[in-house]
């Protein structure tokens, strides 16, 4: 099991994407339907939700994925009406893309937009300084403290996300089998070999660093692969005000040497 899943009190086995039937909807609005390429008696994710559901009360008696599917085609009717099981496997190759009638919509708008008036409501929002940025370019930002950097942080090649599929892989973890930091050749008379991240919000363990001339001076890189390194108590809660997305990729940091 993955860490995470090692934390959980109930484990639920369920089939996996070439196990189940279901329509996956892309960004492109395009709409596939797919087809389990292997047999499997695990239950699918909504089986799985409409059991649980039941024991807290719900009436649920949904017995298919196609079922489900055609609830969605009528609540959602400006966007998937007509775009039922029998027209997805026509399809099954190219897809369709929504909104769907009697025919899909392969362009969303050419003659005009889909509003009353058949005009596009754009909303503009003046660009405004702020935050690290607005420091960083009024020369705020770094500062003078030899023990103060900014922090980004990255993947490395081998490893994806928390690493819970590539470290199972001896060969991946060999090459990173810890997270690193990486710092400018500028900045190694005053780093260790070892050395703990630290910010309002929390820290890390002790972590390599590896100096390069490829990250600016009071800049630093770290990986995030590995949950014992305590990368993400970094951050702490904060996000964008506008879109929401955390704050993975800057933050003032204290570096603790070793």
């Amino acid at each position: 099991m993955t860490d995470i899943a090692k934390r959980a009190d109930i484990i639920i086995g369920v089939s996996s994407a070439y196990e189940k039937e279901g329509v996956y909807v892309s960004a492109m609005r395009r709409l596939h339907l797919s087809q389990p390429l292997v047999e499997s008696d695990l239950p699918d994710d909504w089986e799985v939700i409409q059991l649980l559901a039941k024991k807290l009360g719900a009436e649920y008696s949904y017995s298919s994925s196609e079922e489900l599917w055609d609830e969605v085609t009528q609540v959602a009717n400006k966007r998937f009406s007509g775009a039922k099981y029998y027209r997805l496997k026509r399809h099954a190759k190219r897809g369709i893309q929504w909104p769907v009638f009697i025919e899909d919509t392969p362009v969303l708008h050419i003659l005009d937009f889909r509003t009353e008036d058949g005009l596009g409501r754009y909303v503009y929002k003046q660009y405004q300084l702020r935050g690290m940025v607005k420091e960083i370019l009024d020369g705020k930002f770094y500062s003078k403290d030899r023990n103060k950097f900014y922090l980004t942080t990255g993947r490395t090649l081998s490893h994806y996300n928390n690493s819970a599929q590539t470290k199972r892989s001896k060969r991946l973890l060999s090459r990173y089998d810890e997270d690193v930091i990486l710092a400018s050749v500028e900045d190694r008379e005053i780093l260790s070999d070892r050395v703990i991240l630290k910010s309002k919000y929390g820290k890390t363990t002790k972590l390599p660093v590896k100096f390069t001339d490829k990250i600016r001076p009071k800049t630093l890189f770290v990986t995030f692969h590995h949950a014992k390194s305590r990368v993400n108590s970094l951050f702490g809660d904060e996000a964008d005000e506008f879109v929401l997305t955390a704050r993975f990729k800057s933050v003032k940091v204290e570096v603790i040497l070793g």
